[in-house]
């Protein structure tokens, strides 16, 4: 019977951080309002740009066909 409730403790507990974690895991019940009494808005920045590639010189290129 305890192990019956390890188990299902363990999985209560696995589930409460996987969806914490899927809705952004903020526990703050208060939000922060501006001067004129707006709710502020927090803009999320995601990952700008890839990975960079390094252009050729072009110094051993083949020349065209004849």
């Amino acid at each position: 019977m305890k192990r019956l409730f390890t188990l299902v403790m363990t999985m209560l507990l696995g589930a409460t951080l996987a969806f914490g974690q899927a809705t952004g895991g903020s526990t703050d019940t208060k939000a922060p309002k501006t001067a004129s009494g707006k709710k502020a808005t927090k803009t999320k920045k995601g990952h700008k740009g890839g990975k960079k590639s390094k252009k050729s010189s072009g110094g051993t290129t083949t020349p065209p066909p004849k």
